[in-house]
């Protein structure tokens, strides 16, 4: 039975998810998932899991301001 009352003490929030490298805009409560290709996904997997997260949000915020914003 979950807790009706939850308290989020100072402690816990210190301890809570930190995104990767520097984010200037708040980031969508949404994942965004897809599956690549095998020789894409091997490349990937050879990054630290920190390194791939920057370079794909860097990657993908690009492409989709530069090729899809008004």
């Amino acid at each position: 039975m979950p807790n009706p009352n939850p308290i989020q003490t100072e402690a816990l929030k210190a301890r809570q998810f930190k995104a990767y490298g520097k984010v200037d805009v708040p980031l969508s409560k949404k994942n965004t998932q897809i599956k690549l290709p095998v020789d894409v996904q091997e490349a990937l997997d050879k990054m630290p899991s920190r390194d791939r997260v920057i370079y794909l949000r860097s990657l993908i915020s690009e492409a989709v301001r530069r090729d899809l914003s008004n």
